[in-house]
């Protein structure tokens, strides 16, 4: 997962598409999206360059975006956003007590005896 911090973040319709938009330079997206086709291209600039994650969890308290399908396309993709860094988290195990590590070695001593019995 990359670590890039945006300072813009919008939501673009295209084709019927609503698609949540991050960006550093605000007029370059709008045009590119203008030019391209896009009903409805609405951007906002973020208090402070932020993560996508932060940056969307930011957009669900502005009211420019408090509409239920605004809503729910940034919930789809915060989600999706959430999953995808969740993947890279590495999960560490506990440590085994020193207990369990006695237990184990005890568990797995054999005899010279065991050995020949196991053969027979």
């Amino acid at each position: 997962m990359t670590t890039n911090l945006y300072t813009v973040v919008g939501i673009t319709v295209h084709n019927g598409n609503a698609k949540v938009r991050f960006t550093d330079d605000m007029a370059r997206r709008v045009k590119q999206f203008t030019k391209g086709g896009a009903s409805r291209c609405h951007f906002v600039t973020l208090l402070t360059a932020m993560s996508k994650i932060d940056a969307l969890k930011f957009m669900l308290t502005l009211s420019e975006f408090a509409s239920a399908e605004d809503q729910a396309t940034i919930n789809d993709t915060l989600s999706d956003r959430e999953k995808e860094a969740r993947k890279g988290e590495v999960k560490v195990k506990s440590k085994p007590s020193l207990d369990a590590i006695k237990a184990r070695g005890n568990k797995a001593k054999t005899t010279v005896a065991d050995v020949l019995d196991a053969v027979k």
